[in-house]
């Protein structure tokens, strides 16, 4: 996995270098503010379209339209992912008790592609549906709270990870790599603004965004490795304080987490100047 995550890191630095050096004649820039909601899918909640616990996001974006149907995009959003047991309707979460906030930061570079003729610099297209995919840099930390405090989880080893009695359990990093995709619609709203209505969801190569994924760790072995508040958020389950859970299910190891970003950005051409080149879209259109 580290391999990867280097192989990935430099394929994103690549892009934006490729979205910085590319040339095609009367390109048009847009750049904009984005705003909206972030969700997560894991071992704590089993949609990305459960928005019950969904968190505020916002971001900034750069556009590069090749042409009509083509465009390059490199953005930085920010947003937190969050999710409790005690929201939850089966009885196996409920009794588990597990809750968490994670911040995410994610940088990301996307090619997309709009299914009708469209650039704010073009006064000739107004609307399209599109779709984009892309791969992106992003950092987490998940956090839970214990009277009114909040901690951060992945120090604690809360599994077990890098003690001796579980040793292939390793403290995972917080730093990932994640496949982004989506679609939306882009709306012109004006000579030199465009409003972009989006989701993209992150399928990320980490089952720990909630810092749960394998079986309870015995909490004396946390207790002695990594102090009392590992052992305590380790196991909230409202039978820990009556029942050994060690070894018993915590999470799903065979399913890694997912974020997603929903939401409205609203764009800004820097450009008058627009391209057409696009062959096999070109239409009357110019």
């Amino acid at each position: 996995m580290k391999y990867f995550s280097k192989i990935a890191s430099a394929v994103l630095t690549i892009g934006i270098v490729a979205f910085s050096a590319v040339q095609v004649k009367s390109q048009s820039y847009e750049v904009g503010l984005f705003g909206g909601i972030s969700t997560y899918k894991g071992d704590l909640q089993q949609s990305l379209f459960d928005y019950r616990q969904s968190r505020p996001a916002v971001g900034v974006l750069i556009r590069k339209n090749l042409n009509n149907h083509w465009a390059q995009r490199i953005g930085l959003n920010f947003g937190t992912i969050a999710a409790s047991d005690s929201k939850s309707d089966e009885g196996f979460k409920k009794n588990r008790n597990l809750s968490f906030r994670s911040r995410v930061m994610d940088i990301h570079y996307l090619i997309e592609f709009n299914f009708f003729p469209y650039q704010i610099a073009n006064p000739a297209t107004f609307v399209t549906p599109f779709v984009f995919a892309g791969i992106n840099v992003f950092t987490f930390n998940p956090q839970a709270e214990l009277r009114g405090e909040w901690y951060d989880l992945q120090p604690l080893g809360t599994e077990g990870q890098g003690t001796s009695v579980y040793p292939e359990r390793k403290k995972y990093n917080r730093i990932q790599i994640a496949i982004p995709f989506g679609g939306g619609m882009k709306f012109k709203i004006s000579r030199r603004f465009g409003v972009t209505v989006e989701a993209g969801a992150r399928r990320t190569y980490t089952d720990y965004l909630d810092d749960v994924s394998t079986t309870y760790a015995d909490k004396s072995v946390l207790f002695a490795a990594n102090g009392e508040l590992s052992a305590i958020l380790s196991d909230r389950s409202l039978d820990g304080q009556t029942v050994d859970n060690t070894n018993r299910q915590r999470g799903n190891a065979s399913d890694n987490d997912w974020y997603m970003f929903t939401g409205i950005s609203l764009n800004y051409t820097l450009s008058k100047k627009y391209s057409d080149n696009c062959k096999p879209f070109r239409g009357k259109l110019r």
